[in-house]
């Protein structure tokens, strides 16, 4: 994904593992969609890996939906904004947290305000590791 930006439509939740104490993780399946169309009229994917979102100090959390395959519409990740929820916050709120938000398409639905968050990339399909 080295010169583009992804944008995880169509993604795919892998996993997410929450601690109290320590490093949680987000791992996603995502890819750069072509714009080719295969032979079967289906989008051309290019450049699979696997991107785990490691998070520390997670202090608020809104989750909701499950499957057996959770797929994103977007991933948004930004300085956090005020959704009007700092009496759930279990840390004092700064103007360096984080949020992660995945747009809900199928399944898992999730919000995410974290101290800090560290990104890592490991090329090709989750099925390839």
């Amino acid at each position: 994904m080295v010169g583009e930006v992804p944008t995880f439509h169509d993604s795919e939740i892998l996993s997410l593992s929450l601690r109290r104490t320590g490093s949680s993780e987000l791992k996603v399946h995502g890819w750069i969609m072509t714009g080719e169309v295969d032979p079967d009229g289906y989008f051309v994917l290019d450049k699979h890996a696997v991107v785990t979102f490691f998070l520390e100090g997670v202090m608020d959390l809104q989750l909701n939906g499950f499957s057996g395959q959770n797929v994103i519409a977007g991933l948004v990740l930004q300085r956090a904004t005020d959704r009007g929820r700092s009496s759930y916050y279990s840390l004092p709120e700064d103007r360096t947290d984080i949020e992660i938000e995945l747009i809900p398409c199928y399944g898992l639905d999730v919000f995410i305000r974290a101290k800090k968050v560290a990104i890592s990339f490991v090329p090709g399909r989750p099925a390839d590791r």
